[in-house]
């Protein structure tokens, strides 16, 4: 393969990838922040995303960006609590929705990443918690977490809806 070739084979791949909608935003950790990123979010993909996989997509983002709003204030100077700093990107591609999250909060707790049940279901003593985790884990695909220095990375699929399957 000639320089030529190679470089027309690599621009046509590069060139169907960019043809796909991407959503970039960097934003400080705080619910009303959030609300207004997810709402842009989901005008961005409207008319490319259908609204099962737009609504799995939102529930997810809302889940883990209020998380980092709620549990992960970062130590600032003089160990003061300062806002997180949240990073998305999402990008759709053939088979559905890529995302990454980055911030600069607390680390996630060793278990949060592991496999979840929903907790049991007792009409008297319903839990105020614990189903994030479960509907994260159950509504995605090929979620990766780890922490390098000071920032949590976190990955994951959003499928698109299948035949028979949500």
């Amino acid at each position: 393969m000639t320089a030529g070739e190679t470089r027309q084979a690599v621009s046509v791949g590069f060139t169907d990838a960019c043809k796909q909608p991407m959503f970039h935003r960097v934003l400080n950790a705080q619910p009303l922040t959030v609300r207004d990123t997810l709402t842009d979010m989901r005008r961005r993909f409207a008319a490319d995303v259908g609204e099962d996989t737009l609504g799995r997509l939102e529930l997810v983002l809302a889940e883990l960006m209020n998380n980092v709003a709620e549990h992960a204030p970062a130590a600032g100077r003089r160990n003061e609590a300062r806002v997180p700093v949240i990073h998305l990107c999402v990008v759709r591609h053939k088979s559905g929705l890529a995302c990454a999250l980055t911030d600069d909060g607390v680390s996630l707790p060793d278990d949060c990443v592991l496999p979840r049940s929903l907790p049991p279901a007792i009409p008297e003593d319903l839990p105020e918690g614990g189903f994030g985790w479960f509907l994260i884990q159950d509504l995605t695909q090929a979620l990766s977490y780890y922490r390098r220095e000071s920032r949590n990375y976190l990955a994951f699929n959003i499928p698109f809806e299948t035949e028979g399957k949500v």
